[in-house]
């Protein structure tokens, strides 16, 4: 996943039904997790680009972890 120059990339906050733990850390490099109460995970990071994005939301589908919501949050400038 490419991350890049704040003042370029998208934030997005990205809700999955799964608790993923620790495991997970590596492999989301640049992304925080922000386990939830009932069980479902946030992710909260900056993607370059559309593409990235989605590269990153196939490698969720191909690890079968169910994506609930994406928000895209508006960067301060």
């Amino acid at each position: 996943m490419e991350l890049s120059n704040p003042e370029r990339a998208n934030t997005y906050r990205i809700r999955v039904k799964e608790s993923l733990d620790n495991r997970f850390t590596d492999w989301l490099e640049n992304l925080s997790l922000i386990p939830q109460e009932n069980g479902e995970t946030i992710l909260l990071g900056s993607f370059t680009d559309q593409p990235a994005l989605r590269g990153f939301l196939d490698q969720l589908w191909n690890l079968n972890i169910t994506v609930i919501t994406i928000e895209r949050i508006e960067n301060e400038s």
